[in-house]
């Protein structure tokens, strides 16, 4: 009973801290994915409505990433490198593809794809430009003709 009940109250703590605490200062949304019960979202407050809504969908992939493989896999994912680019290629291409049916180009949307990547999530050059860029041109091929 007393497992049951730290289980209970950390599970009750966590969505808690995870909505009143700061935001990370360089994200607009954030997608925690928690055991038992999948994913919190929390989006900026004073974004424009299209900032908003590019955040929602980008962080909706990660929420369907977390309710179709699992908080463990989430975790080891988003720390490792490759796992974090995965993740991250699936999400800015989902936000490029509704900038897309809006009329945007597909090519300058998967260039910047690819230089929001290099610059906003591996700045420290982790992964080279190269490997972004094939990952990129795979996961938004669509917005390019393929």
């Amino acid at each position: 009973m007393g497992v049951l009940l730290a289980l209970v109250t950390i599970l009750g703590i966590i969505p808690g801290v995870f909505y009143v605490g700061p935001m990370p200062a360089d994200a607009d949304a954030v997608t925690l994915c928690v055991p038992g019960l999948g994913p919190l979202q929390r989006v900026r407050d004073g974004l424009s409505h299209e900032q908003a809504e590019l955040a929602l969908v980008h962080e909706d992939v990660h929420a369907s990433q977390c309710r179709a493989h699992g908080a463990l896999w989430f975790a080891r994912q988003t720390s490792s490198t490759q796992g974090r680019l995965a993740m991250e290629v699936q999400a800015l291409c989902a936000e490029a593809s509704l900038l897309s049916r809006r009329g945007d180009d597909g090519e300058r949307l998967v260039s910047r794809t690819v230089e929001a990547l290099v610059s906003d999530y591996f700045p420290d050059g982790s992964v080279d430009r190269g490997e972004i860029a094939v990952a990129v041109a795979a996961a938004c091929g669509p917005l390019l003709g393929d």
